[in-house]
């Protein structure tokens, strides 16, 4: 199978290298010349596509970056590059199209348990975007369009709640965090091509919701560092559910916050 990766940062490279070594032909593309193993490689923008040299492509990976956190940044990537990435597709044998979203659509949460039936409620400007965007890409892929809306991405180079610990900044009480590896959701996202029959969203998460600060105070002690201050916060945040995606077959290789940042 050929796939299109658009959008070649930390997880789209994952995602090809995940590809490649299980047969598939890919080719990435990103705005700079790139080079990765056994990947062909696109120094295209996305609302400025040539894809008629390209051998035919069947399945499509969208993973998309705005240059800022501002909703007209998010729009110009998110909403701006489906007419022309739809466009340059027109003559290729596209089966499924997969747009990477956010969790950030169900809004902050009151420490409720959400899944993919829960109605995505955005409290911000960039999530109403990504809403927005989700809404526009299923009018023009309909049911070959699928959706992942992965919650906190970490490991790899992510490094931010790790500096939080180093920096010793104050922790909020009852705040609820979800989050997924860098490793695993390349690796769903690669699982999802062998799937009979996808579903038309998925929840990327892991097996844990939990509290910022019991996070946090893992991080301290597997760095040998003091905990951080808690002040008193009221409940917020979301519980996300991942039971979609084990149900799909996909084993996670970090189920847990514990596993992911397991410091030797």
């Amino acid at each position: 199978m050929h796939v299109l990766i658009v959008g070649l940062g930390d997880i789209g490279r994952k995602l090809a290298t995940n590809l490649v070594a299980h047969g598939h032909q890919v080719t990435g593309m990103s705005r700079t010349a790139q080079t990765l193993a056994d990947v062909r490689h696109l120094a295209q923008s996305v609302h400025h596509l040539n894809l008629e040299q390209v051998p035919p492509i069947d399945w499509v990976y969208v993973l998309l970056t705005p240059d800022a956190r501002s909703a007209e940044s998010y729009a110009h990537i998110f909403m701006d590059s489906l007419k022309p990435l739809h466009s340059a597709l027109q003559k290729h044998p596209v089966q499924r199209v997969v747009f990477i979203s956010s969790t950030s659509v169900y809004g902050s949460g009151q420490g409720e348990w959400m899944d993919e039936t829960t109605p995505p409620t955005p409290d911000r400007a960039t999530a109403q975007v990504l809403w927005q965007a989700e809404q526009q890409w299923r009018q023009y892929w309909q049911d070959q369009l699928i959706v992942v809306r992965p919650s906190g991405i970490y490991g790899s180079n992510r490094l931010r709640l790790i500096r939080w610990v180093q920096q010793g900044k104050p922790v909020k009480t009852n705040q609820w965090t979800n989050r997924i590896h860098a490793h695993d959701l390349a690796g769903f996202l690669a699982h999802l091509t062998t799937l009979t029959a996808p579903m038309p969203l998925y929840l990327a998460t892991d097996q844990q919701p939990s509290l910022q600060q019991e996070v946090l105070d893992y991080i301290a002690q597997q760095l040998n560092l003091p905990k951080v201050a808690a002040v008193a916060g009221v409940l917020a945040g979301k519980r996300l559910s991942n039971q979609r995606l084990i149900q799909s077959g996909y084993r996670l290789q970090y189920p847990s916050y514990q596993q992911g940042y397991d410091m030797p």
